[in-house]
This record gives structure tokens, sequence and C-alpha cells, in this order.
């Protein structure tokens, strides 16, 4: 991340390539740091992290709008939900830090590139430019330090443990399953499906990853004048972008002499299908074909050849079902009924997951299941005692040792095979938990083989122990605003 913020921080001057791709205000590392000092001294301390987990803004339709600058000038477009006064964006108080991930969502803003060097452009047959696309940015991608911390207690919640049951899976999987059909049938409805790149889940050597960029990408005409679409409502139905019609390997095609590129076949704009709409790619069969005549395809390759798939069907529901699995196979196989609270008790609510009717009813039984069962010797009663005190008088008076010194006696005598016996042992036990997916925020494509990025799915235990702190290190005050769109 460090190059992409260097000199953000002053007034230097920085190339247009790179101003376009960042935030229109400046990173503000205050506001990244007050979200993660939010959590730390706040939420992380609470037994329901939903929010944290949660969409940022409001399930309601998308909508283009000017994005200005600090002089209100028109600098570009941003694409968001906001709110019933046109005005706002309907921000709701949720972090946006996506599950199974280390990224966080936000809104989407566009600007146009710079225009290249003249030898670089390319023309239709009719004398007009063919354009390119700019850049879409994920606002959300300039929440480093959010997205660590984020990441981090994710696995510790897919890990196992109380922790597990501070999430309310249902009401997440429901969530972003509404954020996100609003964002896809916005942008479809509306003919904004290359908006859709950056929260597309695209398969990249058999991990998901969340985006993909179209910066610099051909941007088509059609003869009407409109956009050829990059991305159509049929990407949810075969996985792929454009459409079969609109597909082409050689849009135009490049006299290559050197290192030099001069263009060699003019296309015709895109027609249109008058009874389907469909885009029709020109048929540039005449172009001349030889070794130094080469052809460029729409879309382009790194594009066309991906898998793509709406991100909470491949990366959201997938992380949060296999924590809900996680919640019920735990319950009955640990002692993890003793260290949460399916109940509020006193002033203390009961940890979020057990807002399931049923897993609350499981959580309650297996807890007067475990007053006659061996392995409540080996509760550490302290733990048990802070988390409810009604609970642990009820041990107590089951015979759990209430001091360390007595619970080490007690499993001199327990060991065997009761000792290990789970409370249902009808429950298969917890599988393995689900790497992190999604990708890092810039992250450049793992290729086959040789040196790969160190993505969030390789680092380790004490990888990321490091990584969390020193998030925390920096981190100051809360906010419950958002920065950088």
């Amino acid at each position: 991340m460090a190059p992409v913020f260097r000199d953000l921080l002053s007034d230097n001057d920085i190339s247009p390539e790179r101003r376009a791709v960042l935030p229109w205000n400046r990173y503000s590392e205050a506001v990244d740091q007050q979200w993660v000092r939010s959590f730390i001294q706040i939420d992380a301390a609470s037994p329901d992290w939903t929010n944290t987990f949660a969409p940022p803004t409001d399930p309601l339709p998308w909508k283009l709008a000017d994005g200005l600058n600090d002089r209100s000038e028109p600098i570009g477009q941003v694409f968001a939900p906001f709110a019933a006064n046109g005005k706002a964006v309907a921000w709701n108080g949720g972090y946006g830090c996506v599950p199974g991930t280390f990224r966080v969502a936000g809104i989407l803003q566009y600007r146009d590139r710079p225009q290249p060097a003249h030898d670089a452009l390319r023309f239709y047959s009719d004398g007009t430019l063919i354009h390119h696309y700019g850049d879409f940015t994920q606002t959300g991608d300039f929440f480093p330090a959010l997205q660590q911390v984020a990441g981090t207690a994710w696995q510790q919640v897919a890990a196992g443990g109380p922790d597990t049951y501070k999430v309310d899976c249902i009401a997440l999987e429901q969530l972003w399953r509404d954020w996100f059909s609003a964002l896809y049938t916005s942008a479809i409805d509306q003919k904004l499906g290359a908006w859709l790149l950056p929260y597309l889940a695209r398969e990249v050597l058999g991990e998901w990853r969340l985006g993909a960029s179209a910066s610099g990408a051909l941007r088509p005409y059609a003869v009407d004048g409109s956009d050829v679409p990059l991305v159509t409502g049929g990407v949810f139905r075969h996985g792929g972008i454009a459409s079969a019609r609109s597909r082409t390997a050689c849009f135009y095609s490049d006299y290559v002499k050197g290192d030099a590129r001069t263009q060699a076949g003019m296309p015709t704009r895109y027609t249109r299908d008058a009874d389907t709409g469909d885009y029709i790619a020109p048929v540039n069969a005449h172009f001349e074909r030889s070794a130094r005549v080469q052809c460029v395809p729409w879309p382009p390759g790194e594009l066309l050849l991906s898998t793509y798939r709406r991100a909470d069907d491949a990366i959201v529901t997938p992380a949060l079902r296999a924590v809900a699995q996680l919640q019920r196979r735990r319950l009955a196989r640990t002692l993890d009924c003793a260290y949460v609270r399916p109940l509020a008790v006193g002033d203390k609510p009961a940890y979020a997951a057990f807002r399931d009717p049923a897993l609350r009813e499981l959580c309650i039984k297996l807890r007067k299941d475990l007053l006659t069962h061996p392995s409540r010797m080996a509760i550490a009663y302290e733990t048990a005692l802070e988390v409810d005190p009604e609970y642990a008088a009820a041990l107590k008076a089951a015979g759990v040792p209430t001091t360390p010194v007595q619970r080490a006696a007690a499993s001199l005598r327990l060991r065997g095979p009761d000792s290990a016996r789970p409370l249902d042992p009808r429950v298969p036990a917890p599988e393995k938990p689900l790497p992190a997916q999604g990708g890092l925020p810039f992250d450049p494509a793992p290729q086959p083989s040789g040196a790969r990025w160190l993505g969030p799915a390789l680092l380790g235990g004490a990888a990321l122990a490091t990584t969390i702190g020193v998030a925390l290190g920096v981190a100051r005050a809360r906010t419950r605003r958002r920065g950088g769109a």
C-alpha cells in the first residue's frame, strides 16, 4: 500500500495516472485508525460483532452522481445508494468488513484517464476516436488498518471458541444478499455493468478474488452512440463478461515494427440487433493478416478468461455458513456452552449467534446435559463465572472445581476415554476453517509458478499477530463516519 499512498499527505504533485485511481479526498489515516479504535475499545469486548461484518450502507438502489472536489468542481462520477433526500449516501453505521476476507466494502467512484500520446490513439473507420475506460475505485479498499483487523478477527471467529458465537450468521447472510442484490440490479438496470467489476468475484487459480479492473480497457461504441456493455446480466448465468455476439478476437489491428505500433485496420462501430437489442461486433475479416499485424481483441483476454460470480455466492455466504455449522458442531462437541450466554444475564446481553432460536435452544439443552457430564470437571470455573454467574452456580453445585488446583486434581482422576467424550457424539467433528478469500486491495493475480504475492490465505498465526499488532498500535479515536469518497 505504501506506493499507493506516497505523497498524498503533502501537496506534492503525483502522476495523473496514479491520481486517477485514488479517492477524490486525500487518504485519511485518522479515519482508518478511528474505525480500528472503535472496534478495539467498544465492539471487541461485546458479545456481538455482527455490525463489524455488516454492509456499510442500507440496501437501497444505487445511483450515479457527480463527484466534486473541494472547490465543487466535477472530477468524475460516484455510484452509491443515496438516502431519501438523494443528497447523502445512506451510511448505516456498519463497518462494511466483508466476512471471510481482508476487504472492506465501500461506494464506487469513476474518473477518466488522461488522454494518451497521439501515436497511441486508435480510430474507427469514420475517423472518430476509440475510447478507453478510466478507473473504477472501490473506496473501501482505502482502509488498510481496518481491513487487517477485520480479517484477523474473522479468522478468530472461524477458528472456533467463544468468539465464534459473536456473529449472527443468519442475519449477516441476508444483509449481504440484499446489499449485493441492490448493487447488481441497479447497475444492470441502468446499463452500468462495468461499474460492477470491483464487486464481482473472480476465480484466480482456484481462489475467489473480489474485483477486476477495466482501467485502460477498450470502451467500444455502437452506431447509436451507446456503450457496448462490458458486463451484462448474463454474467450471473454463464460466468463470463460481455455477450457471445459482442466478443471479438479482432476489434482492430496494429502494424508492429520493433517497439513501434501503428493502427493497421480501422473497425466500424458495433451494430444492434433490431429484435433482441444485442450488440454485434464488427466483422473485420478484411484486415491484413501477417506476422507484423496483430489483432486487438475485445474484451481483453485477462478479463475474458476469468470466471465471475456474485461476491456473496462465491465468498460471503460460504464463509458465513461454515461459521454457522461450526457454531452448532462446537456446542455439541466442546465445552463452549459454558463460556457463552444463550440468554441475557442481568445487563449482559446474549451472544449474537443465539438470535437463532434453534441454536439458542440447543445451547440451553447442552448446558443442562453438561451438569452431569464427566467433562464438566475440566471447565474453567472462573471464566464461566464471569460470563454467566447463574450458570456458574449450577456448575459449582454439580461438583465442578472452582480453583486451578482443584481442576488439576480432578483432571488426574478423569484421564481416560470419558474425559474427551463430546456432549453429543452423534454430531460430526468441526471441519477445518475456510481460508480467507477475496484477495487484497491492489493485489496482483498470482502466477502459476515462481514468486507469488503473500495473500491473506497464506498468513500464519505469527504473521496475523504482527499484522493486528501494527494496526492496533496506530489506532486513534472513534468515529462512525466513512471517508475516502
